[in-house]
């Protein structure tokens, strides 16, 4: 090959690297909203979710982030990032340290669950939290995971589309540390009853002072007691 083949070749090359780095380019989407003193930086590097999905995702996180924060914790991060991951192959997830206040989501789910969009306002509810720990006696797994279901049915926006909802009966084998949903029914039966007392607890969570007498404390029954109670009334 003479050296005018190889200086084509090598453009011809260069102009097809240039016209894929240009294709990455476009098909990546970043957008950076601002309300109510709070940032949100959504990236989405492979476009992977529709412009429709996309919107319901940022005006949820805004409708529950913003009510969240100013209820539990005032202080916690004002500025949020959601990054759409199809390398990601749980639901989705806050993660730790430097990605406290980053909710990592699979668009996987989502192409699966399309009305699944409240799974905001439980990741949200996460970086309110902000605990210190987690899955330990100080920072119980299953409170955590209740307290995120009891916001995501408090300020959940479509939460009936998605069929999700806290349920109405106790199972056998449940109980108050089966976490989740169960565990969220059960602070919402007990806040009806004991106004403040979710917040109690998330303070404590925050604080390093939660222990089981807390229940006891602002209820007047210990938790097993409370739960007894509940699970009578409801079971």
């Amino acid at each position: 090959m003479g050296m005018t083949g190889f200086l084509k070749q090598a453009a011809a090359g260069t102009t097809v690297l240039l016209a894929a780095l240009v294709a990455f380019d476009a098909a990546a989407f970043d957008a950076t909203q601002q309300r109510d003193g709070v940032t949100l930086a959504y990236s989405d590097p492979s476009d992977a979710l529709a412009a429709p999905v996309r919107s319901r995702i940022i005006e949820t996180f805004f409708a529950a982030y913003v009510r969240e924060r100013a209820d539990f914790h005032p202080g916690a991060p004002a500025q949020v990032r959601i990054v759409i991951d199809p390398g990601y192959d749980g639901i989705a997830y806050v993660g730790e340290k430097e990605k406290a206040a980053t909710i990592t989501i699979n668009p996987a789910w989502l192409a699966k669950h399309p009305d699944d969009i409240d799974l905001v306002t439980h990741e949200a509810m996460h970086i309110v939290q902000g605990y210190p720990e987690y899955a330990n006696e100080r920072v119980p797994g299953w409170l955590v995971e209740g307290i995120a279901d009891y916001a995501r049915d408090r300020y959940g926006r479509e939460n009936a589309a998605a069929g999700w909802a806290l349920p109405t009966t106790v199972k056998d084998g449940q109980n108050f540390d089966t976490g989740y949903r169960v565990t969220g029914a059960f602070l919402k039966w007990s806040e009806a009853r004991h106004p403040g007392l979710v917040k109690t607890l998330d303070g404590a969570l925050r604080d390093g002072r939660y222990t089981p007498a807390l229940w006891e404390q602002h209820t007047g029954l210990a938790l097993p007691a409370l739960w007894a109670q509940y699970a009578r009334i409801d079971g």
